[in-house]
């Protein structure tokens, strides 16, 4: 079996292998194994934190510093910014009062509840393992987090795992009714809770092995398959081994398809129809990938293998026939182009993948997938035009013919989309296809930067056109959803919230009990609890008032409106919404919702009073009113509204408005009809989508318009990423072809790096050393121009946060000079918000002790996701360290990182009465936004100065290097043994220097090539006058011989001597034309330079010399003209015609006598040149010898002149023509003839 047999083999074993151990893992390891494994890795970090505490606890000296946190700010800081790291936080206590805290993430209740040693308590954000140590008066808690438990759940607040203790996050808290379950010990051996694996969980180590096996696997047999019909098609099985590739594909697309064989085995986003699903072909991007990848192997298949597939001979002689089918391709390229231009749409409007590319740092992975399959389609339309076009090279039709047919099949379609509707979308398509055709056509395919420029230029623009157009018509769908939207008045979500904020009002034990005895209890109290429990999620953007009546339908508190009130709204025409018992709707309101709910208090079929909820939606900004933290995953809208603006017009005149744009108090400007959304295009960039629900009613939805700039920079992006993936994709198969032609790995490569490096032109060298040179001057200027941009946006948040707390400092300080800090109340509350609310800004305000007194985010406190304390850094340098303020950049909750400003509160004796604390939760959007637009506006412009530079530098190397081209020519054009022109060159630089030498050279040349002639024609009439001699005594000798033995017989009266005589008779004759045949060869090598030139059709004279041989025993000869005109040379025609004679005779005597002969005969051209390829099955001729095959008199066989080849080249050369060869041992040789077509 020979090498390439071996590896198949191999190949399959290894996919077998991979696949057959990727089932095997997935049927063995089971949810036991995965939960003993990951529970495992939880106990062993658990232990490390313990330990870490213990060695703490049993170091009496670290104790007694633990005492002094509160005093000592060095000891608190250090201990802060070491175990606060890696998830252990401390609390210590004197006298039970709480001295020092590391973290204001949790906090117990009181030391009442923790015991000594270890113990596991539920936080209100989560539960912890509690390891507490007291010494005297002084009591150290430590806190090892281990699951957080927090009421809303976000991108930074999940329910899950500590990620210091497990990142994978597989696992959670087991309950009672669990059954599989792995107990987590503390360091002693006792137990100290239960865990259980996540339902769904499959993002386990063995999970990433087992998708990398099924990788492996399948990409090993894809080799086999691919290797093994290499195979075929090398021993001229191609048609079959096209076709079972192609069987192989489409059974492994379709059975996964169907079956979920592959892409249901892994629980990947990729493969989730959530993100993108179209049709059964396309039911996922994953599977769209696959499929392009299979799509694109097989044609890939297809290319390299274009030469050997062979239209029809009629097909080929019909002209008429390749006038249809050439139609017919043109027609197959249109109809792919609708195809692509239907897959693309559905890719960007029927899925949820992000396509902005105007932010690509923003891009996900997802978004790079889908862009690689955009890389991959063009390059499969490109390889698909490639083969046709050539294919269709053979049929009996002129390039003028097809310029006419392709120009008439355009315009045909031309005026078509112009009476239908203009799209230049196919213009630039036709315009790719017409380059693509004029490479294949007239420059047979020879690779050029500027034809692959203009290609991707071409996919650049027809990408950008069609993104465009796509994102728009998918922005238009959503701002029509949005009009829609606004116009319904009750929202599905809303009401579902209000149904659920109703019934558990109706069943709340602490609301019923706040009316028993409102006396003992504070509204404020009353209104906190609702607003916890039931006013978060979507009701969140709507201001909100509480108003509580006796039985009597008296106001409890003395405030708001009287119940009679809202009982009138009920009878006036509110509208009840639907599916609740309380809650009405106004009816009088557009552009805002305003609910009214009076819910009764019942006990014991005793009504206890009345609460009234008033709900009122706030202006139609949709940017969050709340912190991102604060905003629940479960009621986040998918919508981003950031960039709309919003206009409601009631009879014409402006009742609401939202956004950046300013509108007109009249909507006469605006015009749609009832019910049909229509997008009107204004003078200062904004595009409007007028909606009107009735006549008397209209709903705008404004939006900036795309820039030119933006457009541009969207075509600039294409063309690199074009340009990117054809160099990575050129790579990673020139590093493939070389592994598998050589076999010799990576030292080959780096053999063919250096001899490729070293045929690298110098044009090239200069256009590279442009490109690099400015490419990388631009990114160390980007480089630190980011950095710098990045520090100066930090610096400037800073600034900011630190002028804002300086003004809420004094102007808080001023409220309370006269008065003092005001006592908790509810009119103090309302105070402290006003305060807020007029800064605009969230503000806390805490005791001297660093207890919360006042906020303006309450929520944030009551869903418990932090503790009622300051920071403890803060409080660290405000309490111990005196400072007058101070910032923390790096505030953390959960995975939420902001930065937050506390200084103190001075009353009017100068003495620090509070500290207040303004937390900034907006920097980090606000830095990733600023830093972001930087980056995309730096790549886009960069985009651009890419492509110029990449122009400039043709440009510029094409200048430098045009001198070098004229030497080249000019060197090209000389030639010995004639006269040769001196370069004529006016300027006296290092230019006008080497053509000076080379004009000295080409003098001497001259005189040395006359003398060299001389010598060379006497060495070689003494060489040929050898031969001669040589090959005239050879026939001499045998009739010397006959003629004696004739001789002696006659005088000794043979009787047989007629006989011989006969004999002898036909065997002189033999030699006497071996002798006139030595004399004709030479005479005729000798009449040479008598050349009778004349324009000759090439074709007739092959086939001529091929009809000499037709009737040879065991000999096919094949003549495939893949000239695209006929073909017409300037030669001598006896001369051409012993050319070919003496070929094919050479041939035919080099052919193993027990195998059959088969020469091929290729005619081909370009726009100057046709080529003649002679190849044949024989034994090839010896390297050795491969050198003198041309020399006159030299020969491979035991007789001959050695004249035949040497006849070949000196013929070929007359007609102004070259000859070259190429041949392999067993395999045959192939002689390259090129002439100059007349």
């Amino acid at each position: 079996m020979s090498i390439a047999g071996k590896i198949r083999f191999l190949l399959l074993i290894l996919g077998a292998c991979c696949i057959g151990t990727a089932l095997s893992l997935k049927n063995t390891i089971s949810k036991k194994d995965l939960l003993t494994h990951e529970a495992a890795e939880l106990q062993d970090n658990l232990h490390q934190k313990e330990n870490i505490v213990n060695e703490f606890l049993s170091d009496p000296q670290k104790i007694e510093q633990a005492k002094q946190f509160h005093l000592n700010e060095r000891y608190g800081l250090d201990f802060i910014n070491f175990y606060r790291n890696i998830g252990i936080n401390l609390l210590t206590y004197e006298n039970s009062e709480l001295k020092f805290w590391s973290s204001f993430t949790a906090f117990p209740t009181g030391l009442d509840g923790i015991r000594e040693g270890s113990t596991f308590l539920q936080l209100p954000n989560g539960w912890y393992e509690v390891i507490r140590k007291t010494k005297g008066n002084y009591s150290l808690v430590f806190l090892i987090e281990v699951k957080s438990q927090y009421g809303i759940q976000n991108q930074f607040l999940s329910n899950d795992i500590s990620p210091y203790l497990l990142p994978s996050q597989s696992l959670s808290l087991a309950s009672f009714t669990d059954t599989e379950v792995y107990g987590i010990n503390k360091f002693d051996g006792t137990l100290l809770f239960e865990v259980k694996l996540k339902q769904g969980y499959t993002k386990s180590i063995y999970a990433t092995i087992e998708v990398w096996l099924w990788t492996i696997g399948i990409f090993s047999f894809c080799l086999f398959f691919n290797s093994f019909c290499v195979w075929l098609a090398k021993r001229g099985n191609l048609m079959p081994a096209t076709l079972l590739l192609a069987l192989f594909f489409v059974t492994l697309r379709v059975t996964d398809l169907e079956y979920g064989w592959f892409n249901h085995q892994f629980n990947l986003l990729i493969f989730s129809p959530t993100i993108y699903g179209e049709s059964f072909l396309l039911p996922s991007l994953g599977d769209f990938l696959l499929n392009v990848i299979v799509l694109t192997w097989l044609i890939y298949f297809v290319y390299k293998h274009r030469d050997q597939y062979r239209l029809p001979s009629w097909l080929v002689r019909n002209k008429l026939a390749g006038l249809l089918l050439y139609l017919v391709l043109l027609v197959v390229f249109g109809l792919m182009a609708f195809v692509i231009d239907q897959i693309f749409y559905g890719l960007i409007i029927n899925s949820k993948i992000n396509f902005d590319i105007t932010n690509i740092i923003n891009l996900g992975w997802i978004s790079w997938i889908s862009i690689v399959i955009l890389c991959l389609v063009w390059f499969n339309i490109y390889l698909i035009i490639v083969i046709l076009l050539e294919q269709t090279r053979v049929l009996n039709v002129t390039n003028k013919e097809r310029l006419i047919l392709f120009l008439a099949v355009f315009s045909c379609y031309l005026g078509y989309r112009l009476a239908t509707g203009f799209n230049i979308f196919f213009i630039v398509y036709a315009f790719f296809i017409f380059i693509i055709g004029w490479n294949v056509y007239l420059r047979n395919s020879r690779f050029s930067i500027g034809v692959f420029t203009g290609i991707f230029f071409c996919l650049a623009f027809i990408s950008s056109i069609k993104y465009l157009n796509f994102i728009d018509s998918k922005e238009k769908n959503k701002r029509e959803a949005i009009a829609q939207k606004l116009e319904s008045t009750d929202d599905p979500k809303i009401i579902s919230s209000i149904e659920s904020l109703e019934v558990g009002i109706y069943t709340d034990s602490f609301v019923a009990d706040y009316f028993k005895q409102p006396a003992l209890r504070r509204s404020d109290i009353l209104q906190r609890h609702i607003n916890k429990q039931f006013l978060g999620g979507y009701l969140s953007k709507f201001e909100y008032n509480l108003y509580e009546y006796n039985s009597l339908d008296s106001s409890i508190n003395g405030q708001g409106v009287p119940l009679s009130y809202y009982k009138q709204l009920v009878q006036s025409g509110s509208v009840k919404a639907s599916e609740s018992n309380f809650f009405y709707r106004l009816n009088d309101t557009f552009g805002y919702q305003n609910y009214f709910g009076i819910i009764p208090i019942f006990q014991d079929n005793h009504i206890l009073g009345t609460l009234v909820i008033e709900l009122k939606s706030q202006q139609y900004n949709y940017n969050s009113q709340l912190p991102d933290i604060l905003i629940d995953r479960r009621n986040k809208s998918e919508d981003d509204y950031s960039n709309y603006s919003f206009a409601f017009y009631n009879y014409g005149r402006l009742a609401n408005q939202s956004g950046k744009y300013t509108y007109k108090l009249s909507g006469s400007e605006f015009r749609a009809e009832p019910k049909k959304a229509q997008i009107i295009t204004d003078s200062i960039g904004y595009t409007h989508l007028v909606y009107m629900p009735i006549a008397s009613k209209m709903i705008v939805v404004s939006k900036e318009k795309v820039s030119y700039v933006v457009r541009l920079a969207t075509l600039s992006f294409f063309f690199l990423v074009f340009i990117i993936f054809s160099v990575a994709l050129y790579s990673l198969i020139w590093v493939l072809k070389n592994i598998d032609e050589s076999w010799g790995g990576w030292f080959n490569i780096n053999r063919s790096l250096m001899i490729n490096a070293n045929k690298i032109l110098y044009k090239t060298r200069i256009q590279f050393s442009i490109v690099l040179s400015v490419v990388a001057t631009l990114l160390i200027v980007g480089w630190t121009t980011y950095f710098y941009i990045r520090d100066e946006y930090r610096r400037q948040q800073e600034d900011f946060i630190q002028e804002k707390i300086r003004k809420v400092q004094l102007s808080y300080e001023k409220s309370i000079f006269n008065s003092g800090l005001p006592k908790a109340s509810d009119e103090s509350i309302r105070d402290f918000n006003q305060f807020a609310d007029v800064n605009a800004a969230y503000l806390n305000l805490f005791d001297v002790r660093g207890n919360l007194l006042y906020t303006s985010l309450p929520r944030i406190y009551d869903f418990g996701i932090i503790g009622r304390k300051m920071g403890a850094e803060a409080y660290i340098y405000l309490s111990q360290m005196q400072r007058s303020e101070y910032i923390d950049p790096n505030e953390r909750i959960g995975e939420f990182k902001y930065s937050s400003a506390y200084a103190p509160i001075r009353n009017s004796m100068n003495e620090t009465v509070a500290y207040i604390g303004l937390p900034y939760y907006a920097n980090e959007a606000d830095y990733q936004r600023k830093i972001g637009l930087y980056i995309n506006t730096l790549i886009n412009i960069y985009a651009l100065v890419f492509v110029a530079i990449g122009i400039l530098a043709v440009f510029l190397a094409n200048q430098i290097t045009s001198p070098l081209t004229f030497i080249q020519d000019s060197i090209r054009k000389t030639k010995l043994g004639q006269k040769n022109q001196p370069i004529q060159w006016s300027r006296h630089d290092e230019i006008g220097s080497l053509i000076k030498e080379y004009n000295k050279m080409i003098a001497a040349l001259e005189e040395s090539a006359s003398k060299l002639a001389r010598s060379e024609r006497e060495i070689a009439w003494r060489e040929m006058a050898k031969q001669v001699a040589h090959e005239i005594k050879n026939p001499l000798t045998p009739l010397k011989l006959g003629v004696q033995l004739l001789e002696k017989s006659w005088r000794e009266q043979d009787p047989n001597f007629e006989k011989k005589f006969e004999r002898f008779n036909k065997s002189f004759i033999e030699q006497i034309d071996s002798l006139a045949s030595i004399a004709s060869e030479f005479s005729n090598f000798a009449k040479m330079p008598d050349t009778k030139l004349e324009k000759l059709v090439l074709l007739p004279i092959i086939q001529q010399a091929r009809d000499v041989f037709t009737n040879t025993q065991n000999v096919e000869i094949y003549i495939f003209n893949h000239a695209t005109v006929e073909v017409v040379v300037l030669g001598d025609k006896d001369q051409l015609l012993r050319t070919f004679n003496n070929l094919l005779k050479n041939a035919i005597e080099a052919a193993d006598p027990e195998a059959r002969c088969v020469i091929k005969i290729n005619l081909m051209n370009d726009e100057e040149n046709v080529f003649v390829e002679v190849a044949d099955n024989g034994k090839g001729i010896d390297p050795e010898q491969q050198d003198k095959i041309f020399v006159p008199n030299f020969t491979t066989k035991s007789s001959g002149t050695g004249l035949g080849l040497a006849f070949v080249k000196q013929a070929v050369e007359n007609a102004g023509g070259t000859v070259s060869f190429k041949s392999f041992a067993e395999v045959g040789t192939t002689f390259y003839l090129s002439f100059p077509l007349s």
